[in-house]
């Protein structure tokens, strides 16, 4: 990838791109890929409004922002919640449009980990890349995780909320979270093509179910709403910090713990038409319509809670917060919205692991590198969706041991996303200041500033993704985030030293296969 003549080429097809007709954009990809080392390899059927799609059904803010909502009170209340996301929403912006610019100069299947490796120096860049698909590997992984036990969460409280019987079986939980990992994965089975016509449907879902969830609590419980003061100054502490200044921090991960996925399309980027601009536009397009999304959920269902000490005490507030806003008929309408909401996520998730297991393969991160790297007859990776599939199930079996365990791959999630998110833009800052990517969508002379601030708050937020969300810290409270990424790195780094360093030296290029 760093030979010159293939940098050379990739500027003066991103140069011809803009003028490159309907009938030249599949064979312009293949030529822009080719010129980055790689040969066309997936049929290119995801058009712009799939791209943005895949990726705001990953997001999930619908179902994601209204299953934590309850719990989160407890840190800073709706002052926090609110004013987090507002506070929270410009940096993620940041790094929405960083990630665009690296993506349109360099639209791969690989994302993070060839971006790292790319934007390094000849001595450092397989180091780095390889710790990077690690970490971006766990996030994903632990993602799809995170995604299933809240489908099975779903379904549980659609249950207590019909029948009144509250199931509290382990075994149960797990069993539902394996069910819904394997119909992901046969749903990904189909391929991206049929994946398209999954986001299609969701597109309407989301649009139709946010308008939903936002009007009807709020309309039906119109007599008993919060006030103005409350929603917006409101203030709860009951985390057992003595500072409220950390306490609204930690309310903040309400936002944090939301605004992530939306890189997720990167990983289906060679089988984007015209990749170099769908694809920036698609994360861009995104994050600015999750953030709405967002607001449009929140203001309305601070308004329309009624009983605080209920949702604060009750081990299912979302089920809490329907029953008391609507009745019970409605209430299993407004969880099933968020049950089909959070399975497009999951399916789209699924995929896009997929995608980034069969790049790994591709350029021998993982082990047995060429077995995984296969595709069938129908250009799908489906080794590497097996390979996925015995991962997530593998990874929920020590819960049986240790609840604390799980609680701890839910923070790992979070907490490894947003670092893999910042690493490209890491490396641009640290090793190639002065490049200037050669993509169809730049930021100019505002790509730099825009690098650092989205470095800077990454950092600043993986320690508040790092601190006890209650005090005092006991080993069932305690956030074993830290550990969990420490075990991450420490495994790519053990493997690196047997096996990486060895023949490891960055993303491999194919294109004479």
């Amino acid at each position: 990838m760093s030979d010159t003549k293939q940098v050379d080429k990739v500027v003066s097809l991103s140069e011809k791109g803009s003028n490159v007709s309907q009938d030249e954009i599949v064979d312009y990809d293949a030529q822009r890929l080719e010129a980055l080392g790689y040969k066309q390899e997936f049929n290119r059927e995801i058009n712009q409004l799939i791209q943005f799609a895949f990726g705001f059904a990953v997001v999930a803010v619908l179902p994601n922002w209204l299953l934590n909502f309850g719990s989160s009170l407890v840190a800073g209340g709706p002052a926090s919640m609110f004013f987090g996301w507002l506070i929270v929403s410009p940096f993620v912006m940041c790094i929405g449009l960083g990630i665009s610019e690296v993506i349109s100069a360099y639209p791969v299947s690989g994302g993070i980990y060839s971006w790292c490796f790319l934007l390094t120096n000849e001595k450092w860049g397989p180091f780095v890349s390889w710790v990077a698909a690690y970490i971006n590997l766990a996030g994903m992984i632990a993602t799809q995780g995170t995604l299933a036990w809240s489908c099975a969460s779903f379904i549980f409280q659609i249950v207590t909320i019909q029948t009144g019987v509250t199931i509290d079986n382990l075994g149960a939980q797990v069993g539902l979270y394996c069910a819904m990992q394997v119909v992901a994965t046969l749903y990904a089975f189909l391929g991206l093509k049929f994946s398209s016509y999954l986001n299609y449907f969701m597109i309407f879902w989301v649009f139709a179910g946010t308008m939903i969830v936002m009007i009807v609590p709020i309309v039906m419980a119109r007599d008993h709403l919060q006030s103005a003061k409350w929603v917006f100054t409101g203030y709860i502490n009951q985390t057992g910090w003595e500072n409220d200044g950390l306490a609204f921090l930690l309310g903040m991960l309400q936002a944090g713990w939301c605004l992530i996925g939306y890189v997720a399309p990167a990983q289906i980027v060679e089988g984007t038409k015209r990749s170099d601009v769908t694809a920036p536009r698609g994360i861009i397009y995104c994050v600015i319509g999750s953030i709405i999304q967002g607001l449009m959920l929140l203001i309305p269902t601070l308004f329309a809670i009624q009983d605080v000490d209920a949702l604060l005490t009750s081990s299912n507030p979302l089920a809490t917060f329907f029953q008391q806003t609507t009745n019970t008929p409605m209430s299993v309408f407004l969880m099933v919205i968020l049950l089909v909401a959070q399975f497009g996520s999951l399916a789209n998730n699924s995929l896009a692991i997929a995608q980034l297991l069969w790049a790994l393969s591709r350029d021998g991160v993982i082990p047995f590198s060429k077995f995984w790297y296969k595709l069938n007859r129908f250009d799908i990776p489906h080794r590497c969706l097996i390979l996925e599939l015995l991962i997530v199930v593998g990874i929920i079996m020590p819960a049986f041991g240790s609840q604390v365990y799980w609680t701890a791959i839910m923070s790992t999630a979070v907490i490894c996303v947003n670092v893999s998110y910042g690493l490209p833009l890491f490396c641009r800052i640290v090793f190639k200041r002065h490049l200037k990517l050669e993509g169809p969508f730049k930021l100019g002379k505002f790509s730099l500033p825009i690098n650092f601030i989205s470095v800077i708050w990454i950092i600043f937020f993986a320690v508040i993704l790092c601190i006890p969300q209650h005090t005092p810290v006991t080993p069932v409270n305690m956030n074993w985030a830290s550990l969990m990424i420490g075990g991450v790195v420490l495994f790519s780094l053990v493997f690196w030293m047997i096996r990486g360093r060895k023949f490891y030296k960055g993303p491999m290029q194919n294109i004479h296969e």
